[in-house]
């Protein structure tokens, strides 16, 4: 919406300003820093695997910005990206934060200060929540530094190790203390051959949805299952802070299974307009195999109180700072002087060049204010990609 496009892009500009003026902002330590996600390129809604012919997937990805200068309290292999596929069941944002109880030691070795003491729960490979659900399509050894040089050949997904079924693929963005998960829209119906002889998969591939009051929500979705298979659709109402244990509530009741391709169109209740919503659409088969599929994030779905001439809508954001910025290759600029200047001013930052470059001194203001303009392109980006899309 054009309002909330000049706020966004107004806001962008007033935190630009603050951070290159303030001394204090501008030296902040890096969690306060937006971190660089892996931006996904290539999702479809549904992609058969067949192993019998091919079990290797290839991944697209590409980055916002070059972001390789580490601070001081970094570890050696901090901001880099890595690439994990999870049992289809598992809700996008209640991943643990760390990978391995090794990453935890070695944050801790570079800057001992941790925010809060972590605990199993919070470390992929100890946490009860998702056993037996993960498995590495990178290693954390293999992780890739942010740059346009190790993005663009993307990443080769072998499944041949994995059992018939749903997976879900996301990115992590390794920069301590706030690691960071980037879901990839879609699902994979891994298979030998025959794919009803795999369980369902299913995908709700838009990402977010927020329209004015009384106007209704349209889902891009896609379902992969044998004859007989029934959907239905159920929320939540989004807690303050994610939590594994969800209120789920029927939204839609149950229907059959007669598309691979769905245009969800529901009304959000009257008691929970201007209230952010998590959706999920649950599938089974005839043998009673259930799959859940849910939107990429929390609190995807809104109604506003307030009315308007048009809804938010969906729009594909189809930069590729790695193809379309002539400079993405150059090399970066980072900081390397930790006290300011003689006036009491912080130093100025290096020019803009896509390059989040810092190190224990300092930030550069033109990166956060592209994420920011960034994240309301993505909060935009919508259902354009929903083929189905058959590996063989």
């Amino acid at each position: 919406m054009p309002v909330l496009r000049d706020i966004l892009v107004g806001a962008a500009l007033t935190v630009a300003h603050l951070w290159a003026l303030s001394p204090r902002l501008a030296w902040a330590g890096d969690n306060g820093l937006p971190r660089t996600e892996v931006q996904h390129r290539g999702e479809t809604c549904l992609t058969r695997v067949d192993r019998s012919v091919d079990p290797v997937v290839h991944l697209e990805y590409t980055i916002p910005l070059v972001d390789v200068c580490l601070t001081e309290d970094e570890p050696a292999d901090s901001r880099t990206h890595q690439f994990v596929a999870f049992c289809h069941d598992a809700l996008p944002f209640t991943i643990p934060p760390w990978v391995t109880w090794a990453d935890v030691d070695s944050s801790l070795a570079a800057d001992p200060e941790i925010p809060e003491p972590v605990t199993s729960e919070q470390v992929l490979e100890d946490s009860p929540a998702f056993a037996d659900c993960w498995w590495p399509i990178t290693s954390a050894a293999e992780r890739r530094p942010i740059t346009c040089e190790a993005a663009r050949p993307g990443v080769d997904w072998d499944t041949s190790a994995l059992a018939p079924g749903a997976y879900v693929v996301a990115g992590y963005t390794y920069m301590p203390w706030l690691n960071r998960w980037t879901p990839r829209r879609g699902v994979y119906r891994v298979h030998d051959g025959d794919p009803d002889a795999a369980p369902p998969a299913a995908a709700l591939f838009t990402r977010v949805v927020d329209v004015w009051h009384g106007q209704p929500i349209h889902l891009a979705a896609c379902i992969d299952a044998p004859a007989g298979s029934t959907w239905k659709l159920e929320f939540a109402v989004s807690p303050a802070a994610p939590e594994p244990e969800l209120d789920w509530q029927p939204l839609l009741p149950v229907a059959p299974v007669d598309s691979s391709d769905l245009d969800i169109t529901f009304d959000v209740p009257e008691e929970h307009a201007g209230v952010r919503l998590t959706v999920r659409l649950v599938v089974e088969d005839p043998g009673g195999r259930t799959v859940v599929a849910h939107m990429p994030a929390p609190g995807t779905v809104m109604m506003r109180k307030e009315t308007g001439v048009s809804g938010s809508g969906d729009e594909p954001n189809d930069f590729d700072f790695c193809r379309d910025n002539p400079a993405a290759d150059d090399p970066p600029h980072c900081a390397t002087t930790s006290e300011p200047d003689s006036t009491g001013d912080a130093p100025p930052p290096p020019a803009g060049d896509g390059c989040a470059c810092t190190s224990s001194s300092g930030r550069s203001a033109a990166p956060l204010a592209l994420l920011v303009l960034l994240a309301y392109r993505r909060r935009r980006d919508g259902t354009s990609r929903r083929s189905d899309r058959s590996i063989s």
